[in-house]
């Protein structure tokens, strides 16, 4: 006798990745009756808390939340800097509430139940379904997705001896009007080394709106965070020296932390209990993106559901990203661990060294071999190889355990 259930998949937790991937499964081509899903999350309503940020290598299901386009890119170190830019292959930008906003309308369309306002506080694998327990009450469920936050901090994953590198990209963004023209709102500042570096390897980060409004971002590249302060003053000291600003107005604050380790991927806590987002290792390792890999994997898990017998054996969810763009990560994160200082020649000579479009394939997990070869041949290739021998007990690890 098959157990009962309130619903056949149930998402836990539902910032971008919890979204997505109910999305996704809502609109999967199921062979027969459509799963129930029941999205699960503790905010009674959604505001602009975050950006994301990608170059659309890909088709992604929220093109309608793109608010902003640059086709150039700036890439900063002291004494030298690197323009480039894709008509092609714009970098976009995702204001939070503009996806949440889509996202929800959508789910309530595909009728997917929304129980906001509950926090669920654990998922357990009963064999045959799950029960998650929340402050609203227990629900059962065939399979379960968790998508809360994990806990701040390095990575979650069993420990593999001393071997890791566990840092941390941790940031504080201010968006900023001023009162006249200061910004070029045709082309972003990715990273911008040509600033103080005593507090750890770091660069400005600037998107420019238009000529008055810039979301401007001091991110770091450390093991552990700094005060806000900290962030802050750094924020100011950039705005006065490079674009010669003292006054303006804060539209909009954001603040984030994301791991950066060579650890594999937190493990399947059960077969019933998917780990999604941050919890499921989607964040890129050596650069933090994460969008389009969360859109990958929802669409990848929703293919994958789609074909199977619930009330049997789930398959297991597919991994975060390739062997191939896992060896990488692992390779160029070891290395700018070791080597913090070098950390913003390397930026500059990928980018100006590297072809727009190639270099866009390898930050978006799309580069073949030949293409990943050629980004290693334009990096210090000896320190570079070096560190492939170094780290190999890393890279040559599975994605996830």
């Amino acid at each position: 006798m098959v157990a009962p259930v309130d619903a056949d998949l149930a998402v836990v937790g539902a910032g971008c990745a919890g979204l997505s991937l109910a999305l996704a499964l809502a609109t999967a081509r199921w062979p027969g009756r459509r799963p129930r899903i029941a999205v699960i999350e503790p905010r009674e309503r959604y505001v602009r808390d975050r950006t994301w940020c990608f170059w659309p290598v890909e088709p992604q299901p929220f093109t309608a939340a793109i608010t902003h386009r640059w086709s150039r890119w700036e890439v900063r170190v002291p004494g030298r800097s690197i323009i480039r830019g894709s008509s092609r292959l714009p970098y976009v930008h995702v204001a939070a509430d503009a996806f949440y906003t889509q996202a929800l309308s959508r789910l309530r369309e595909a009728g997917v139940e929304l129980h906001l306002g509950r926090a669920a506080s654990s998922i357990v694998d009963e064999g045959s379904r799950v029960t998650i327990t929340t402050d609203g009450g227990a629900m059962r469920a065939r399979l379960a997705f968790d998508s809360r936050p994990p806990h701040p901090g390095p990575s979650a994953a069993p420990a593999t001896g001393d071997i890791e590198v566990e840092l941390l990209q941790h940031f504080l963004g201010w968006e900023i009007v001023v009162d006249r023209p200061r910004f070029d709102p045709g082309k972003a500042i990715l990273m911008d080394f040509d600033v103080p570096q005593g507090d750890g390897l770091h660069f400005l980060y600037v998107l420019p709106f238009s000529r008055e409004r810039a979301l401007v971002e001091a991110t770091y590249f450390t093991e552990a965070t700094l005060p806000t302060a900290t962030y802050e003053a750094r924020i100011r000291d950039y705005l006065r020296r490079r674009f010669a600003v003292d006054d303006f107005t804060i539209a909009f604050r954001e603040r984030g932390v994301i791991p950066m380790t060579t650890a594999p991927a937190r493990p399947q806590p059960s077969p019933r209990v998917y780990n999604v987002g941050l919890r499921g290792g989607l964040a890129k390792p050596s650069t933090g993106y994460a969008f389009l890999a969360i859109q990958r994997f929802a669409q990848a898990t929703a293919d994958r559901l789609a074909g199977a017998d619930l009330t049997a054996t789930p398959p297991p969810p597919p991994a975060p990203r390739s062997a191939l763009a896992t060896a990488m990560d692992r390779v160029f994160l070891s290395y700018v661990h070791r080597h913090p200082e070098r950390a913003p020649k390397l930026f500059a000579d990928l980018f100006d060294r590297l072809p727009p479009d190639l270099l866009i394939r390898f930050l978006s997990d799309h580069a073949s071999a030949r293409e990943c070869l050629r980004v290693m041949t334009s990096t210090p290739l000896a320190a570079m190889t070096r560190e492939v021998l170094r780290s190999r007990a890393r890279w040559l690890r599975p994605a996830s355990t």
